[in-house]
């Protein structure tokens, strides 16, 4: 990701990930491993789940927090 980043920036990795994760649950949980790196920010939509809470269905990547260190 770092790299379609560098070369595109965030609609770069956010193209990546629809490409290779097309099925919304597959990108979500792509997107939470990202987030979980500590090195990129998602911006996400939750939605009421019909049993009771909150779920992800979709989200976008805002930020590459590790910015810094490619400049």
């Amino acid at each position: 990701m770092p790299t379609a980043y560098r070369e595109g920036g965030l609609d770069a990795v956010n193209r990546l990930l629809r490409t290779q994760f097309p099925a919304d649950p597959d990108r979500v949980r792509a997107m939470e491993d990202l987030e979980d790196t500590g090195y990129w920010s998602i911006a996400w939509h939750e939605k009421k789940h019909p049993s009771g809470g909150m779920y992800r269905d979709f989200g976008s990547v805002r930020e590459y927090l590790a910015d810094e260190e490619y400049r």
